[in-house]
C-alpha cells in the first residue's frame, strides 16, 4: 500500500508539473479565448525585471506565445518586439502599457508601474543629451527657425512617407515652405523649448498664439540613444496651436524622431495621424536652432556682381571698331549688383570731359590722358567678367571741385558696372555709346560695400549721334502696330514722319515715342505737325495731345490718341485701309522742360496704356 501511496503521489506531481508547464510565462497562450485587458498582467503576461549589476537597466519581456503581435508603450517610445532593453539615466517612477493584437485591434492591460532609484550618469554622457541641453547641469533653449540662418527656409518641412523613414541625419524633405508658414501673424516665432540635465530631464515651453498670448508647460523627457527618438512627459513638442486639433496627445509625445542634432540645429519629426488629422500619414519636421546660435549669428556676405547681358563683349570689342575713344562725362557711387545711386552733391571738375582713354582691342593697348594732359601709356586685359586690368594701373586723381570723388583703380583693376542709364548700343550704328567702369570702395572695417562709379562716352568722329524713334498704335482688342525706325539726329532740329503700314478700323491709342531724347536734351519739344490716315489729313490740336515720358525716363512720348486723355476723340478719325502717319518737328532746346508738372497725369495714363 505504501508503494501505491507513493505512486499516486508522483503522478499527482507530475500532473501538477506538466499543469505549471503548460502555463507557464514563457509560453502563455490563452488558446482560442478572445484577450481582455484582464489577461494581460504583469508577471504572467509580461515581466519588467532590473538588470543585476545595473539597476537603471530595465528588460521589458513578453511571455505571450510568438502568435500574439505584442505592443509596448514605454518611457522611451513604442515598441513591437518581444523583449526590450530600456536604459533609464535618471530616478523616478515609469509607466509601462503593454498589449496585443487582436481581432479587435489592440488590447491593452493596465498601466504597469517600476522605480528607478539612483542617477546613471553613463546613460546621460552622450553626445546627444550634450548637443541637445549643453551637457550635466546645463540647459539650452531653442527657438523655431525662421529661415534666416542658412539651415533651414522655415519651421516647418515636410516629407514623404514612401521616400523617408525619417532616420537619423537621412531625412528628405518633399517641401519646405518659408518662415511663418504655420502662423502669418509671426507670434509663433517668439516660442521656445528648453531641455536641461538638472536634477533630472526637464524640458519646458512657451508658446505663443496668432494673438500673441502665451501658454507656458513643463514635463521631462527621454532620449532613446540607440533609435535615435525623443519621448515627452506632460509637455508636448512645441509646435504651432493650430496643429492641437490635428494630432493626438502621443503624436506630441512619443515616438518623436530625431532627425538631425547638432550644436546649433534641431529637427524633429512626427508622423501625421490620418485618425485626428483628417489626411493621410505624413512626416511633419519641425525645424529648430539654438537661441545662443540665433542671438549670435552673422549672415556671410553673398557677393554680388552686375549682371552685363548676353553679348556684352561684342559691342565692348567689336571686331569692325578695333580703336575705340572715351571721354569720362561722368560719375556716380553704385551699389554692389552695379545700380547708380544718383548721388548729385558733388560737382565735377570743370575739364572732366578732358580725361579719355584710347583702347586698341587688337593688340589691347590703351593711351589715358589725365586732366593736366599727361598720357600714360600700357596693356590691358579684360576677363569674361567684365575686369579690366591695367598695366601699368590708371593714374589716381580728384574728379570732383572738392575732392571727394577720385578717379583710381583697384590694384590696376576696373570692373564694367554696366552700359550708361538704358540701352548700351547706338541704334543707327550697332556701336556702343556708353560705359560705366566702377572701383570699390570699402568702410572703415575694410569691408566692400560700394563703387565709385566712372561714366565714359564713346566719341566717334564723323558719326552723329541719333534718337531712335517709333510710331505705335493699338486697337480695342490691344492688338499694336508699329513704324519702321526712324532716327533723329542730335544737335540740330527737325522735321521727321513716321508711318505704319497695315489697316485698323477701331483704332483706340496712338503714341509716338523718341527714346533717350530726354536723357540728353530734357528742354526739347516734339510738335506734332499733321496726321494722316490713308493720306487724308485728321484735323487735331497740339495743345491737347499729351507730352510725357515713355516706359523709360529718357524716352520723349507724344501721346496722340490716348484713351484716357482729351485727345481720345482723335480715334473715330484715325482708321485706316493702307497707311496712318505723323510728322513732328523735333527742337533741341525750347527753354522749357518738355514734361511739365501739368503733364503728370497724362504720363500716368499714357505709361498705363502701354503697359496694358
Amino acid at each position: 500500500m505504501k508503494i501505491n501511496h507513493y505512486i499516486y503521489a508522483l503522478a499527482a506531481a507530475a500532473l501538477m508539473l506538466f499543469g505549471m508547464a503548460a502555463c507557464s510565462p514563457d509560453d502563455y497562450d490563452l488558446g482560442d479565448k478572445d484577450v481582455t485587458p484582464a489577461d494581460l498582467v504583469e508577471g504572467q503576461a509580461y515581466t519588467i525585471t532590473h538588470d543585476g549589476q545595473n539597476p537603471n537597466i530595465v528588460y521589458l519581456k513578453s511571455q505571450m506565445a510568438d502568435r500574439y503581435q505584442v505592443n509596448w508603450i514605454e518611457p522611451q517610445g513604442r515598441s513591437q518586439e518581444k523583449e526590450v532593453t530600456l536604459k533609464i539615466p535618471f530616478p523616478g517612477t515609469y509607466d509601462v502599457l503593454f498589449g496585443v493584437n487582436t481581432r479587435g485591434g489592440y488590447v491593452y492591460g493596465d498601466t504597469a508601474h517600476f522605480t528607478v532609484d539612483e542617477f546613471c550618469a553613463d546613460f546621460v554622457n552622450n553626445e546627444l543629451y550634450t548637443m541637445l541641453t549643453g551637457g550635466v547641469g546645463q540647459s539650452k533653449t531653442w527657438i523655431p527657425d525662421n529661415g534666416n540662418y542658412g539651415l533651414c527656409s522655415g519651421e516647418v518641412s515636410y516629407g514623404d512617407p514612401s521616400a523617408t523613414n525619417a532616420e537619423w541625419n537621412n531625412f528628405t524633405s518633399n517641401w519646405d515652405p518659408a518662415a511663418n508658414h504655420e502662423d502669418e501673424s509671426g507670434n509663433f516665432m517668439k516660442s521656445s523649448i528648453t531641455f536641461d540635465l538638472k536634477d533630472g530631464a526637464n524640458v519646458q515651453s512657451v508658446t505663443y498664439d496668432p494673438n500673441g498670448v502665451a501658454k507656458a508647460q513643463k514635463g521631462t523627457y527621454l532620449l532613446d540613444l540607440d533609435n535615435h527618438k525623443l519621448n515627452l512627459t506632460d509637455c508636448p513638442l512645441l509646435h504651432s496651436p493650430k496643429w492641437d486639433d490635428r494630432q493626438d496627445a502621443v503624436g506630441w509625445q512619443k515616438d518623436i524622431h530625431i532627425v538631425t542634432l547638432t550644436n546649433n540645429q534641431l529637427r524633429l519629426a512626427i508622423l501625421r495621424n490620418p485618425d485626428t488629422s483628417g489626411e493621410g500619414k505624413w512626416w511633419l519636421c519641425f525645424n529648430f536652432v539654438s537661441k545662443d546660435y540665433a542671438d549670435h549669428y552673422e549672415a556671410p556676405e553673398v557677393e554680388v556682381f552686375p549682371t552685363l547681358e548676353d553679348g556684352w563683349m561684342d559691342f565692348v570689342e567689336p571686331k569692325n571698331d578695333r580703336i575705340i575713344t572715351y571721354k569720362l562725362t561722368g560719375f556716380d557711387w553704385y551699389t554692389k549688383d552695379g545700380k547708380a545711386k544718383g548721388v548729385t552733391a558733388f560737382d565735377a571738375i570743370d575739364n572732366l570731359e578732358d580725361v579719355t582713354i584710347v583702347m586698341n582691342s587688337s593688340n589691347h593697348s590703351y593711351t589715358f590722358t589725365a586732366p593736366d594732359g599727361n598720357e600714360t601709356k600700357g596693356t590691358y586685359t579684360l576677363s569674361k567678367d567684365g575686369i579690366y586690368s591695367f598695366t601699368p594701373a590708371l593714374p589716381t586723381f580728384a574728379i570732383s571741385k572738392d575732392g571727394r570723388a577720385v578717379m583710381t583703380t583697384n590694384e590696376s583693376s576696373l570692373r564694367i558696372l554696366g552700359f550708361g542709364q538704358e540701352t548700351n548700343c547706338n541704334p543707327q550704328t550697332g556701336g556702343l555709346d556708353n560705359i560705366v567702369w566702377g572701383a570699390r570702395e570699402y568702410d572703415d572695417q575694410g569691408k566692400f560695400y560700394q563703387y565709385m562709379g566712372y561714366q565714359w562716352t564713346v566719341v566717334r568722329a564723323g558719326v552723329a549721334k541719333t534718337y531712335k524713334g517709333g510710331l505705335h498704335l493699338f486697337d480695342a482688342g490691344w492688338t499694336f502696330q508699329q513704324s519702321d525706325d526712324v532716327f533723329v539726329k542730335d544737335g540740330s532740329d527737325g522735321t521727321y514722319t513716321f508711318t505704319i503700314n497695315g489697316s485698323c478700323n477701331n483704332v483706340y491709342g496712338v503714341y509716338l515715342d523718341i527714346e533717350k531724347l530726354l536723357g540728353d536734351h530734357p528742354n526739347c519739344d516734339v510738335v506734332v505737325k499733321s496726321i494722316q490716315a490713308d493720306g487724308k489729313d485728321v484735323a487735331f490740336d497740339d495743345a491737347a495731345i499729351d507730352r510725357g515720358v515713355g516706359d523709360k525716363e529718357s524716352t520723349a512720348r507724344r501721346y496722340i490718341v490716348n484713351p484716357w486723355g482729351a485727345s481720345a476723340g482723335l480715334a473715330a478719325q484715325c482708321s485706316f485701309s493702307k497707311t496712318f502717319s505723323v510728322t513732328v518737328e523735333v527742337k533741341m532746346d525750347v527753354g522749357a522742360p518738355f514734361v511739365k508738372p501739368d503733364n503728370a497725369k497724362a504720363h500716368h495714363r499714357a505709361t498705363r496704356g502701354s503697359h496694358k
